[in-house]
């Protein structure tokens, strides 16, 4: 056998060779999750100690308040939430579709929404993290959230209750809703 016959017999090889490099390179990639960028732990840190010390150094109802309307201002970021006012099953159905999971109870009778987020061992938020020592009172920045998202939902002022949460020991996050009768 010559050169050209040897490279004419043998490129059927190398070619199955490469493609079999190929695809057990792209399989050991594809079988690596993606690292956490170092940024996000940093922010989560850096979040639980900024809370922390606010609580020290803050009166606990301005502390609240704070993270409420913190909370009403995230939720007003949702450009998604303009196409479910007016719409509570169709922004239900929404929720249990994203990333959050979250399951809504409607009681029509008593007016009242329960949320329930599926069980979990961190926050929802990004910035937030039980392994990081977030502090509870945190969630009020999830009230304010809650708030601000189902008046803009129902159109009706709401009383929000927190029931239960991850921050606080909790294997889920739980709001009550309660819908009034007078117009957000």
């Amino acid at each position: 056998m010559n050169r050209s016959e040897f490279l004419r017999s043998c490129s059927g090889g190398l070619c199955a060779c490469l493609c079999a490099q190929g695809i057990t390179a792209g399989a050991s990639l594809a079988d690596k999750a993606p690292a956490e960028d170092w940024r996000l732990g940093f922010v989560r840190r850096r979040y639980a100690k900024l809370i922390s010390l606010l609580s020290e150094k803050m009166d606990p109802k301005v502390l609240d308040e704070t993270l409420h309307e913190l909370g009403a201002f995230c939720s007003s970021t949702d450009p998604r939430l303009a196409k479910y006012r007016g719409d509570l099953d169709g922004y239900c159905a929404y929720l249990r579709q994203t990333a959050s999971g979250d399951d809504v109870v409607v009681d029509q009778a008593r007016g009242v929404l329960t949320v329930t987020s599926p069980v979990r061992a961190d926050c929802f938020c990004p910035w937030i993290s039980v392994k990081n020592q977030t502090p509870g009172v945190v969630c009020n920045c999830s009230l304010g959230w809650q708030q601000a998202t189902w008046e803009a939902v129902t159109g009706k002022k709401v009383q929000v209750e927190l029931k239960e949460s991850v921050l606080r020991g909790g294997k889920r996050c739980v709001f009550e809703v309660r819908i009034q009768q007078e117009k957000a």
